[in-house]
């Protein structure tokens, strides 16, 4: 999807010493992480805690991937993000083959795998062409920022 929307956009793992700083240089962040129980893999979570501090003002589009069932994929990221001062414009949740190959629900023919991956090349491409225009779409709870009184 990035590169739909920017041909020079980087690819940075977060475990690559250099994501601070690229984070830093860059005003527009597509955060993408697969949804593990629901919710945000620790990982990812530990290192939005750990650099809290350079969400602040940053535009933030969350990408969340699962096999069956997202929870608020996209949403549990944009709350934690929100809260140290990034801008959440939007999230995007995208259905990818399982990878949980120990349980006999989620397996899937190879055919049937690359079904679900040609579907969600679709979704995407559809969702940078409303990107362009300036329109991200709102999968999961990612507009419901609200704080709870």
């Amino acid at each position: 999807m990035i590169y739909l929307l920017d041909k020079n956009a980087q690819i940075v793992p977060i475990e690559n010493k250099k994501t601070v700083n690229l984070i830093l240089q860059h005003n527009f962040i597509v955060l993408a992480y697969p949804v593990q129980f629901s919710n945000v893999p620790f990982m990812v979570r530990d290192f939005i805690k750990i650099h809290s501090d350079i969400w602040k003002n940053k535009k933030i589009f969350c990408v969340a991937t699962m096999g069956i069932f997202s929870g608020d994929g996209a949403g549990c990221s944009a709350r934690l993000l929100k809260r140290y001062g990034a801008k959440i414009v939007g999230g995007l949740h995208l259905r990818m083959p399982d990878s949980v190959c120990d349980v006999k629900l989620l397996k899937k023919s190879i055919n049937k795998n690359q079904e679900i991956i040609n579907m969600t090349d679709r979704k995407i491409e559809k969702c940078a062409e409303k990107i362009k225009c300036n329109t991200y779409p709102k999968d999961g709870n990612v507009i419901k920022l609200r704080k709870i009184k």
